[in-house]
């Protein structure tokens, strides 16, 4: 083997064990519906945001039972047992430790363990653009204006905190 090819593999090795990774933290937190799904039902609802968007009771209403929804199929999806998601976390890493141990770089094997995950990560995002479709919906012109424009807010601040 080149010194190339091995360095190639070896990068290839450690991108695919960084991704892997990464993943896997987010689900085992519960998912990324919890760090913006979750916060933006909050957001929406809280009292001083329903007052400056002048939300009607029945929009409310509405946004709570969108909320409720996406907060359901989230559960369905990640499923409610503990134990037997810690028991997939632990399977996977389990194939990641093989795959990465193993004499040769199983390629198939590795995508087969990447696209596991990236199809879970496609669904969490298709619900979460559902939910916000939904909610733009629920919104007239002018409250989705000023919601746009509370966002953007929100989003700088977010990252001068991070920053």
């Amino acid at each position: 083997m080149t010194k190339v090819n091995a360095l190639s593999k070896l990068v290839l090795i450690c991108g695919l064990a960084t991704a892997t990774l990464g993943a896997g933290s987010v689900l085992a937190k519960g998912g990324m519906h919890d760090k913006q799904g979750h916060s933006q039902a909050r957001f929406l609802l809280s009292e001083r945001v329903a007052d400056k968007l002048d939300l009607t009771d029945e929009q409310q209403t509405k946004l709570e039972a969108i909320f409720e929804a996406q907060k359901t199929q989230m559960k369905a999806l990640r499923g409610d047992d503990k134990e037997a998601r810690k028991a997939q976390r632990e399977a996977h890493k389990a194939k990641m430790d093989a795959l990465l141990s193993a004499p040769t770089f199983d390629e198939n094997a590795a995508k087969e363990l990447l696209n596991a995950r990236h199809e879970k990560g496609t669904e969490i995002g298709l619900i979460k653009l559902k939910t916000q479709h939904q909610v733009m919906q629920v919104l007239n012109a002018e409250q989705q204006e000023k919601f746009a424009k509370m966002q953007k807010r929100m989003g700088k601040k977010h990252r001068k905190q991070r920053d």
